[in-house]
């Protein structure tokens, strides 16, 4: 009986931890780069910056209807407390 309750305590524990960290993780910046047919980076006057991937999505796919002659390429920026985490170095 005793193992049962602190198994269902240790993954309670586990359970919020994780909830948590998922619910408070810092939204990353987006940024939408515009390109054009021969492959060139071109400078509009449009918003490239968004907070969400849902909407830095949503955004280029409105670009892409009333810019037919350009694409539109969605960049993640990683935050430089996790970028240590994730480079290896020698």
């Amino acid at each position: 009986m005793l193992d049962k309750i602190i198994t269902g305590l240790f993954v309670g524990v586990l359970g919020m931890l994780w909830f948590f960290t998922r619910k408070c993780e810092l939204p990353h910046p987006y940024r939408l780069v515009t390109y054009d047919r021969l492959g060139k980076q071109v400078n509009l006057d449009l918003r490239t910056i968004f907070h969400t991937h849902t909407a830095a999505v949503s955004f280029a796919k409105h670009y892409r209807v009333l810019f037919p002659q350009y694409d539109f390429v969605l960049e993640s920026g990683i935050p430089q407390l996790r970028r240590k985490f994730l480079v290896h170095q020698k």
